[in-house]
């Protein structure tokens, strides 16, 4: 045998042993079984492949080291803020249950999975697509006095981010204080002079969790999904909208890009200050110390909203967001209407949505037709047929890609935020949604909902089951995967 063949066989042998060995990992690591199931599917039918997959995306060796002082760091932070704002929150179990009625369970919830409390007194302003939300975040922008805090996974540089990067500077030139946190995958497009300009005016910026080539498959995904900007710690902006041209339609981009966003103004904002702080420990390693400063005791309190903001976190012991969309979806009475770019639940919450709607509450799933990543797509297409046999409506988008992450129940409860419906947003990435119950903004966000549907093409089961043998095939694929995207 000569050298050549040697080496060969070597190199199998190794590659053997090395699946192997990853198969006892997976089995070892994952407590999910369509995880487990997944892996070692894409190991067997993937050579090589599959190995780099499950190093790019199933290897979690770092992420204990990663966030154990970051969980730590955490309990201290918190402990420290409940003292500056317990006084304004809903806390007395009647009041609750007389407040929220069928949805009474999720303020207890909230605060046995993530301290988040239920507040009220809140104003709400919606806003649709970008063109919507810039010119109210720059105007915000303008108006700051003390603070500027902004945590976004896409900042793109462009007309938009130009403009805002100018504010910034201005703004901390007269002595605001301004940090940013940028997630370094999402914004890896985010020119480093840029970053370097406005470091050099004084604006404080941090990259959350950066992707070095080294460490890339222990980073890669764990991801800061959030966009939101923390203004004097009075006002809050929340929603799917990234700082990005493409999401401004003013702009005339090729692709209509419709999303949604929000500005809170009221104690709520308190939480969202708290979930900035936390991410800003861990990015930055600094010390970080409750000052009031940053939670106003002068809130308005003429706004009529309860509202509650609840994270999710890589290092969450619990599925926070993922637990909240199963109870809110078991807890509608008359209509739940869900509109995400990306469909791609666990079991627990097909569970919810088909028993739902068998029950004879109207749901109604509103999805993209024209999307930004096909695979996902794809795989959220495998879906849809369960759907439409359960009595759920399909709906797909047509005017362009719908981006929005919302959830509609009964018209008094409102889920707006950046998690996607999909298992990368329940389970490894930052994310954060506002819980809105209010009439006034559920009808609000209701009414878009019904205006899209004219935008949409409403599925019938017996034509979707006839799209073509490549599609299927295709779908069947992804939904493999779809557990580890």
């Amino acid at each position: 045998m000569d050298t050549s063949a040697i080496i060969i066989n070597s190199l199998i042998g190794v590659y053997y042993l090395l699946v192997i060995i990853l198969f006892f990992r997976v089995l070892l690591d994952n407590k999910n079984p369509l995880k487990t199931q997944s892996y070692l599917l894409i190991l067997v039918l993937l050579p090589i492949i599959g190995v780099l997959i499950y190093f790019f995306f199933g290897v979690n060796l770092r992420k204990q080291k990663m966030f154990s002082r970051k969980a730590i760091r955490d309990e201290k932070l918190i402990s420290e803020w409940m003292e500056v704002y317990k006084k304004h929150l809903i806390n007395d179990r009647q009041k609750i249950l007389d407040l929220m009625k069928e949805m009474w369970r999720l303020p207890f919830l909230f605060w046995r999975n993530a301290n988040s409390p239920l507040t009220e007194n809140n104003n709400v302003q919606i806003y649709i697509n970008g063109e919507e939300k810039f010119p109210a975040l720059i105007q915000a922008l303008k108006s700051a006095r003390h603070h500027i805090h902004m945590e976004y996974y896409i900042i793109d540089t462009g007309r938009v981010w130009l403009q805002i990067e100018e504010i910034l500077i201005e703004k901390v030139k007269s002595g605001v204080e301004v940090r940013i946190i940028y997630d370094s995958l999402g914004s890896s497009s985010f020119p480093d002079e840029n970053i370097a300009r406005m470091k050099d005016a004084g604006i404080k910026i941090f990259p959350y969790n950066p992707v070095i080539f080294t460490r890339l498959a222990n980073r890669v995904n764990f991801r800061d999904h959030r966009k939101t900007v923390v203004i004097d710690g009075s006002a809050a902006f929340l929603g799917g909208i990234n700082i990005a041209d493409r999401y401004d339609n003013s702009l005339q981009n090729n692709l209509y890009w419709h999303d949604i966003h929000c500005r809170i103004d009221g104690t709520a904002v308190y939480v969202l200050q708290t979930l900035f702080w936390l991410n800003w420990s861990f990015v930055s390693g600094q010390s970080i110390h409750a000052e009031r400063v940053y939670y106003p005791e002068n809130l308005s309190k003429e706004g009529d909203v309860h509202c509650m903001i609840l994270n999710s976190e890589p290092d969450s012991d619990n599925a926070n967001i993922m637990e909240a969309f199963f109870e809110v979806i078991n807890a509608a009475k008359q209509e739940v209407l869900i509109a995400t770019p990306y469909f791609i639940p666990p079991e627990s919450i097909l569970t919810a949505l088909k028993t739902t709607a068998k029950s004879g509450v109207k749901v109604i799933l509103l999805l993209p037709k024209y999307s930004d990543t096909l695979f996902a797509q794809a795989a959220s297409k495998t879906y849809i047929d369960e759907m439409l046999a359960n009595d759920i409506e399909v709906h797909l988008y047509e005017r362009g890609m719908i981006h929005a992450k919302v959830i509609v129940v009964d018209n008094i409860l409102v889920s707006l935020g950046t998690a996607n419906m999909d298992y990368r947003s329940f389970e490894y990435n930052a994310e954060v949604n506002a819980f809105m119950y209010n009439e006034k903004v559920a009808t609000r966000v209701r009414n878009q909902f019904m205006e899209d549907l004219a935008y949409s093409e409403k599925l019938d089961r017996k034509t979707w089951r006839k799209r073509p043998l490549k599609q299927k095939l295709l779908g069947s694929v992804a939904r493999i995967v779809a557990p580890l995207l």
